[in-house]
Order: structure tokens, then C-alpha cells, then sequence
């Protein structure tokens, strides 16, 4: 009867180290920074000029891209112009950057955030005051992370930011979760 309780036990340990939980998790040390990721991503080294970057392989199609220095991007997302089929055909409009064109009644109300691609919200992360961009629609869009200020030397910022564009909604799901467990270490 032990015996077979024991076969039994070793079965049950072979089959459950084969098994891969799609829930593990690990620490990623980018040596500024470290964030809690799901296992299978992967650190990209990339060179930057004037801060530090960087990369993480998701998967085989999505990549995230971080940059840590002064001139990173706030993830603000473009200003949308609005302009009409009638307002184009009576003025000689030729740039097409971010224009979106509609056939709109008159009446309509011309609010250009009901054209954006993006969600914007606040958090407190590392005890710091964070920018979480998403997508409107799921694989649309950033997603993403932005922080003002890590660090002040004078009057110049430490800035950062980790995002993804047009992730599958799982890894935007993913990104979202570990971007909360963010810490950051000055040097």
C-alpha cells in the first residue's frame, strides 16, 4: 500500500514539473529599475545616445520599449483636427497629418475626443506620480507608462517610460499589471 502511495506521489511531482504555469512570474533587474513580468519575456539590450533604453521581447509579434532619461516621451497622444468634406472643399486644406475627415451634420457636436485612440489615467507607482496610457480599442493604440520626474539634478528631470503599441489584449492585460509593480534605484 506504500508503495503505491510513493509511485503515486513521484507521478504527480513528474507530471506537475512538465506542466509550465502561465501565471509564473519573475523579477526583471534593468539595474535602474525592476519590474515583477510574466516568465517568458525577454530583455532586448539596446544603445541610447542620451538616456538609457531598452527593450522587452513579449512574444514573437509584440516588443515593449522603455526609455529612461530627460527627453522621454510623455505619451501624450496628438492633438486631433476635425475637419468636414464641406469645411475641406472650401478651403484649400493640403496637409492630411492628423485630420480626421467626416461626413457630420451640422448639428453635430465636434468633440475631438470622441476621435482618440487612447485612455489616460493617474496612479501612484513607487511612490511616484504616473501616466498609464491604453488603448479605446484593445490592440489599438499604446499602452504604457509615463513618469515625470524619478529624479532632480538643477533644473533637469529624470523621465521614464515602458510601452507597447497595438498589443495582443492579453499582453496589454500583462504590461498593465506589471507597470504597477515598478521600483526604481538612483545611482
Amino acid at each position: 500500500m506504500n508503495f503505491l502511495k510513493i509511485v503515486h506521489i513521484i507521478i504527480l511531482m513528474i507530471l506537475s514539473i512538465g506542466c509550465e504555469d502561465p501565471y509564473r512570474t519573475k523579477k526583471m533587474d534593468f539595474g535602474l529599475f525592476t519590474l515583477e513580468t510574466p516568465y517568458k519575456w525577454q530583455q532586448v539590450k539596446k544603445n541610447g545616445i542620451d538616456s538609457y533604453v531598452g527593450a522587452i521581447a513579449v512574444d514573437k509579434s509584440d516588443t515593449l520599449y522603455f526609455d529612461l532619461g530627460m527627453y522621454s516621451n510623455n505619451l501624450t497622444e496628438p492633438n486631433i483636427e476635425i475637419i468636414t468634406r464641406q469645411m475641406m472643399e472650401e478651403s484649400a486644406t493640403d496637409s492630411m497629418k492628423d485630420i480626421i475627415v467626416k461626413d457630420i451634420p451640422l448639428d453635430f457636436d465636434l468633440d475631438a475626443d470622441r476621435f482618440r485612440k487612447q485612455n489616460v489615467s493617474w496612479d501612484t507607482i513607487d511612490n511616484r506620480r504616473a501616466k498609464i496610457v491604453f488603448p479605446r480599442i484593445s490592440g489599438n493604440g499604446l499602452t504604457g507608462i509615463y513618469i515625470d520626474s524619478l529624479w532632480q539634478r538643477g533644473s533637469s528631470k529624470t523621465r521614464f517610460n515602458l510601452t507597447g503599441a497595438n498589443l495582443k489584449v492579453q499582453n496589454e492585460k500583462d504590461l498593465l499589471n506589471a507597470v504597477r509593480t515598478l521600483r526604481f534605484y538612483k545611482k
